[in-house]
């Protein structure tokens, strides 16, 4: 039996401590004596963590306990940091991926990795995609859905993809900022809106801009079961259908084009699952929990679980088979 895995948990080494950055604005690390930490910017908090993010033997046990056998581990999106200087954002990004890429060596059999690229940089953003996939042997990598004033589809990404096409790149697509993001900072609205819906315009330019069908051996996940791509699929058909200039840029139906990409199944809603299930097929969705964060899924693959649309052998494929293929590229 393939392990169960668990695709979305995030990680942050305690080197981020450390990390000298020249701009106050940088997402630092501070760490109490008694294991308790903040992420700031600015000297304001933004987000609490704790030794979850950083403490192997921790987050085995946390996996013991829920029934996971490995977790695959990527960056905070918070550290992301595309809008800074791209010399100091490549150089956290190593420091970040030796982190990862050196739990993922001492426990193989319970760690899996993805790393950060300084996409404000293609180039250098080729450069450590290679040493990622390379040389650390990580499984892919992990980026927002806007870099530096740009979309995913700019032209300017052009030679970024083709390299991740060209090395077959898992690329997980994790929302972390956008344009408008300011007007949801009340309420925690960023993380209850704004990520969803940002995974899905993300998506859905990629597809109706014709960068997945132009860069078809990159493997797509996107983060929070696609936000709101499931429930733009009809409306993206469409205007498809309508628009020949549309028809012209990507010759296949949007919704078929979706049932190429990957999802992880962190919907929080049983009906808003089997939705996702019925427009990408259960063959493409793999369990994310989130953890270690507050809104982490418990267990990880509990709407998995709750939805009565799936027999065994859909749950078993989403918990474990589609995760250990798509890790094994």
């Amino acid at each position: 039996m393939a392990p169960r895995i668990d695709f979305h948990t995030h990680y942050l080494s305690r080197a981020a401590e450390g990390f000298e950055a020249p701009s106050p604005a940088w997402p630092r690390l501070t760490v109490d004596d008694a294991g308790c930490g903040q992420l700031t910017r600015d000297g304001v908090a933004f987000r609490d963590v704790d030794a979850r993010s950083w403490d192997a033997a921790r987050r085995i046990a946390d996996m013991d306990a829920a029934g996971i056998d490995l977790q695959v581990l990527s960056p905070l999106p918070a550290t992301f940091a595309y809008e800074f200087d791209a010399a100091v954002t490549a150089r956290f990004a190593r420091l970040h991926n030796d982190a990862i890429a050196e739990v993922v060596r001492a426990r193989p059999d319970r760690f899996a990795g993805l790393g950060a690229v300084p996409l404000q940089d293609v180039d250098a953003a080729c450069a450590e995609l290679e040493r990622v996939t390379s040389e650390l042997g990580l499984a892919g990598i992990e980026i927002g859905t806007h870099a530096a004033g740009r979309d995913l589809t700019d032209p300017a990404f052009d030679a970024f993809w083709a390299r991740c096409d060209a090395l077959g790149a898992l690329v997980f697509v994790h929302p972390e900022n956008a344009p408008g993001f300011e007007r949801l900072r009340a309420a925690r609205l960023a993380f209850a809106a704004g990520y969803p819906s940002e995974s899905g315009l993300c998506a859905a330019s990629l597809i109706m801009t014709g960068v997945v069908a132009r860069f078809p051996r990159v493997r797509f996940v996107f983060a929070h079961g696609g936000g709101t791509l499931p429930w733009l699929l009809p409306r993206l058909d469409a205007v498809w259908s309508a628009y020949e200039d549309v028809r012209e840029t990507t010759a296949r139906r949007p919704s078929e084009t979706a049932r190429t990409l990957w999802y992880d199944t962190l919907t929080f809603d049983p009906e808003n699952l089997r939705v996702l299930a019925e427009r990408a097929g259960t063959d493409r969705l793999v369990v994310g929990s989130d953890y270690p964060f507050l809104m982490q899924e418990e267990p990880p693959g509990a709407t998995v679980l709750a939805c009565n649309a799936f027999d065994a052998a859909a749950r078993e494929a989403m918990r474990s088979e589609n995760a250990f293929a798509l890790l094994c590229g």
